[in-house]
């Protein structure tokens, strides 16, 4: 998968938005910026900031007076604007002047500390019209410069210098930084729909089929893609349905001919022969009864009731004896309490502890000891003294049609029923090895409230 197709929906959202706000703040600073640049600089009509070269040439000397040291910056003035001139005074009687300074100018001298900062639109000289009057700080302590026939008042720089300015970054700064506290939790809000169905999700089963992704909260554009996801269940719904109903009716169409040719068989003489056909159909019957177990599983969900534990593994263990008995085995049962309850299926649960029983028998060996045993914690457990399961075989043992030594009996498909049903009562099925010395197989369900 490319790293574009595992982006979070969340941070692309978030991450935009900002973007977006951030242009849209800048747009506007500039649409409102502009016709108060323009305005200054009809007024002005001069850059402010010569007057910075100028108050750093001016120096003061040994005596009190104002001298002009002339720098770099101020050579360049010079240099590209032949009209450029200034004039500048301490307010303490003090003057410094450069460039040829208007007659109109000279006589502001008097009154120039009075002004803070102009700007001014006739100054008497054609060449240079307009002058501005700032007052500013310098080496020979606080000036009060005019000056005029420098660089003329651009909108464009003044834009620029106003956006890299550290106000202006400060404050995209903590707009960006309440767009990221802010924005994500908006966000997150308008995509609560997609956490809800996610949950919702989560708790669909094999087992609960009709189950459909509610599209309540869902953005209206993610609705094809529910409708499809919901089709789509429904299409699998189907066709579990389907294989159930064939998996039933092959089962109901298999018993009649077994019955039949296992009465058939019970009439032949006896012999060797009649012997192994009959241990083959009761294989087949056993299938059969097998997968009819694996139909009801599928298709029908009884409601649990409250059991007893005790009573219902007694009555197992005593129906099972007879043929653990003819096998050569000998059974017993054992109980920690009086009455154990959980809440589960009576039919299901019994046809778990029946096949638990009957794989001991069928695998534990000549004359095995069989215990079934219910503690009171609602664990039930089968053990037989055989020869066990080796490790190999333990994680595969439960799946479907997996079988052990010795392998031409049974279907592999006993173990795998049980752990479903277990499973559907919520609880777990698991192996390990019996005092006995076999196998010892312990069903743990929840205790009833």
């Amino acid at each position: 998968m490319s790293p574009t197709a595992r982006r979070s929906l969340r941070g692309v959202l978030t991450r935009n938005m900002i973007v977006m706000q951030a242009i849209v703040v800048l747009a506007f600073v500039l649409a409102a910026s502009i016709p108060i640049v323009n305005l200054m600089s009809g007024e002005q009509r001069l850059d402010g900031s010569v007057v910075e070269v100028i108050a750093a040439a001016i120096h003061r000397g040994p005596d009190g007076a104002l001298t002009v040291t002339e720098t770099g910056d101020l050579s360049e003035l010079y240099a590209g604007y032949p009209n450029f001139w200034f004039f500048a005074t301490d307010g303490q009687g003090h003057r410094v002047s450069g460039g040829i300074v208007p007659i109109e100018s000279s006589a502001l001298a008097d009154n120039l500390s009075r002004i803070d900062s102009a700007n001014v639109a006739d100054v008497g000289s054609p060449e240079t019209p307009v002058a501005i009057i700032r007052q500013h700080g310098s080496a020979a302590g606080r000036l009060w410069i005019i000056t005029g026939g420098g660089p003329p008042y651009y909108t464009v720089a003044i834009l620029f210098n106003a956006i890299l300015s550290p106000v202006f970054g400060i404050f995209i700064l903590l707009l960006s930084s309440a767009s990221l506290l802010v924005i994500p939790h908006f966000v997150k809000r308008q995509l609560k729909g997609l956490d809800d169905l996610s949950a919702e999700a989560d708790e669909i089963d094999v087992k609960q089929r009709g189950t459909r992704l509610s599209p309540d909260q869902v953005p209206s554009e993610l609705q094809p893609l529910l409708r499809a996801v919901n089709a789509a269940f429904q299409r699998l719904d189907d066709g579990i349905d389907r294989q159930h109903r064939f998996m039933a009716d092959a089962a109901h169409e298999l018993r009649t001919p077994i019955a039949i040719l296992q009465v058939n068989l019970e009439m032949l003489p006896e012999t060797a022969d009649k012997q192994r056909l009959l241990v083959n159909v009761a294989r087949l019957s056993s299938m059969t009864d097998q997968l009819l177990d694996l139909q009801r599983m599928g298709l029908t969900s009884a409601p649990f009731q409250r059991l007893d534990l005790v009573e219902l593994a007694a009555t197992v263990t005593a129906d099972v004896a007879p043929l653990a008995t003819a096998a050569g085995d000998e059974i017993c049962f054992q109980t920690g309490a009086d009455a154990v309850h959980v809440m589960g299926d009576r039919d299901a649960l019994s046809r778990a502890l029946a096949n638990l029983i009957q794989n001991a028998i069928m695998h534990g060996g000549d004359k095995a000891r069989i215990r079934v045993e219910v503690c009171p914690d609602g664990r039930l457990q089968v053990a037989d003294s055989g020869p066990g399961i080796d490790q190999a075989d333990r994680e595969e043992i439960f799946e479907p049609f997996h079988r052990v030594v010795p392998r031409q009996h049974g279907a592999g498909l006993g173990l795998s029923i049980v752990t479903d049903i277990v499973r559907h009562h919520h609880g777990t099925l698991t192996l390990a090895d019996a005092p006995e010395g076999g196998a010892l197989f312990e069903i743990s369900l929840p205790l009833a409230p």
